[in-house]
């Protein structure tokens, strides 16, 4: 049995039902490409790799290589990669579109989001298990106090819908704290261009450094005051207060 390591916030699935409820719920093809992050032991690896042409999976705990490495003994549909999904060129690994799955760590799982999120036009789907407030975060409506970057960026690039709520107990070692299963959709052609991407996000992210301050303020070296007026946003508003399509609409006229 693998000693779970605190640092890299490791909780290991192990109840069935909740196995095939999530299975059930990616509903995996014969002919999909599937990325894994942070299989643990492999529990929902082995039932989705029946069903799936390829499965990719990244793991950054050196221990839990050799246990991944005999599970899948001569599966040839099954790829282990040794490394820190941080670190990884994703765009290198694939030849077509993917859907990703993870059990995500809880320390690191926003730092994740934020790299997939822009990789949309390489992404069929997403199903993550994430800690229950980070969904929250996620799917939260604008003027919510969970409400910020991680909603703002994954609300424009994805539809996201939260499946179901997962106990503590149905892990090893039991987390404080709720999971929550997300599935996220890519919307398409959101941006004009790549230009127009770099500055939607760098908005984004300038807006929420200082949420306290009024859009105005935070804004004001890259936008002038009259385009609020133009798009009628009160130049007074604070950054939770503006929807995503309002960062999408500033970010037309930089």
């Amino acid at each position: 049995m693998h000693n779970r390591k605190k640092r890299l916030g490791q909780h290991f699935l192990h109840d069935q039902n909740i196995i095939k409820k999530i299975i059930n719920s990616v509903k995996p093809n014969i002919k999909d490409m599937f990325l894994e992050i942070g299989p643990g032991e492999g529990v929902l690896s082995t039932p989705l790799q029946n069903k799936v042409s390829k499965l990719i999976i990244i793991e950054k705990d050196k221990d839990l290589i050799p246990i991944l490495s005999k599970v899948f003994l001569n599966k040839n549909n099954v790829q282990i990669i040794h490394k820190d999904i941080l670190k990884i060129e994703l765009l290198n690994l694939f030849n077509k579109k993917m859907r990703v799955i993870g059990n995500l760590p809880y320390n690191i799982s926003t730092e994740i989001l934020f790299k997939l999120i822009p990789l949309d036009n390489i992404i069929e789907d997403m199903h993550f298990m994430l800690q229950k407030e980070v969904v929250e975060r996620i799917i939260a409506k604008p003027g919510n106090k969970t409400y910020g970057r991680l909603s703002v960026m994954t609300q424009t690039y994805y539809d996201v819908k939260k499946l179901f709520d997962i106990s503590p107990n149905v892990f090893t070692p039991k987390p404080k704290v709720y999971s929550s299963y997300l599935k996220m959709c890519p919307k398409i052609n959101i941006f004009e261009n790549k230009n127009h991407e770099n500055i939607f996000s760098k908005i984004v992210k300038i807006a929420f450094t200082s949420r306290r301050k009024m859009i105005k303020t935070s804004l004001k070296n890259i936008i002038d005051i009259d385009v609020f007026n133009t798009l009628s946003i009160n130049p007074c508003s604070r950054p939770e207060e503006l929807s995503p399509k309002n960062f999408m609409e500033i970010s037309k006229y930089v």
